[in-house]
């Protein structure tokens, strides 16, 4: 889910130079045009420089909100996000979603057994994070996380990690407590808290994901299907591939090459953008697998 392997990095790094942003489509110095289906591993699902936590990101950083500071916006976020995941008594917020991990993680357990046990500690961190419940748009969709039975068996099932729709540069990380005593014990955990500006910019950014998920459904996820060829298996909007990890490098750099990103990660999936033509999808037919 995350890009924490060398190889993901390296892949990612042979993207041109991203000149500027819109939507789902990105457009490099050197004057290519690049569908995104990567998009930041769906936190940027409604596209950048869509809705209005750009705008208010930048008003908040002219009011001089750029540090932790206390104010409004906790609030509304706090507000917005339990009624976007019910079933949750409270949450905190992180100055990344890093920060709110190595926070949970360090009253796990089986982490601490996994470091005392000469386990690294990258190594240790992926071990927890597949234990640990992990909310995020179109969960229900996501075939590589774990399902009801296996999830939350990090902690107890007492915490979990939200992840929010919004950039990753104004993002907070989010930990999830599942009873009152629970947000209490997590209020004493450690970790740097959010600035003001990335909860006013989260805040919005979860306003206009509830307002665009309703049009963004199977109508529109199944127009992909047509394109997908045989690099991808669809499930809800989430695109996994359909050829083994040894083939990635390759696929990758083929499907850029066509002016296509696709997820540099091979275990997280890309997604369907909410809108597209034939010209720029059409390419996946032709790349072998």
């Amino acid at each position: 889910m995350d890009l924490d392997s060398a190889a993901s990095q390296k892949l990612l790094a042979t993207v041109p130079a991203i000149a500027r942003a819109r939507g789902r489509r990105l457009y490099a110095a050197d004057g290519r045009r690049i569908v995104d289906l990567y998009a930041d591993g769906g936190a940027s699902v409604m596209g950048r420089r869509e809705g209005a936590s750009g705008r208010v990101a930048k008003e908040s950083i002219d009011r001089g909100l750029a540090s932790p500071l206390p104010g409004f916006w906790e609030e509304r976020l706090r507000k917005a996000l339990l009624a976007w995941l019910p079933g949750w008594a409270g949450v905190r917020f992180f100055a990344s979603e890093t920060e709110a991990l190595f926070s949970l993680a360090g009253k796990d357990e089986a982490f601490e057994r996994d470091l005392a046990g000469g386990m690294g500690l990258a190594a240790a961190l992926a071990s927890f994070r597949a234990r640990l419940t992990v909310e995020l748009p179109y969960r229900a969709f996501r075939t590589d996380l774990p399902g009801a039975a296996e999830a939350g068996a990090a902690l107890g099932g007492r915490f979990a990690l939200a992840r929010l729709p919004a950039a990753p540069a104004f993002a907070v990380g989010a930990a999830l407590a599942k009873t009152p005593e629970d947000l209490e014990a997590l209020s004493g955990f450690g970790g740097a808290p959010a600035a003001a500006l990335q909860l006013a910019a989260s805040a919005r950014s979860l306003a206009d994901f509830l307002a665009f998920a309703p049009s963004f459904d199977e109508a529109k996820w199944s127009r992909m299907d047509a394109y997908l060829g045989s690099v991808f298996k669809r499930s809800g909007p989430w695109l996994y591939p359909a050829y083994p990890e040894s083939e990635h490098a390759r696929i990758f750099a083929a499907c850029l090459e066509a002016g296509i990103l696709i997820s540099p990660d091979w275990r997280a999936p890309s997604i369907v953008p909410p809108d597209f033509d034939k010209g720029e999808l059409a390419p996946l037919g032709s790349i072998a697998v």
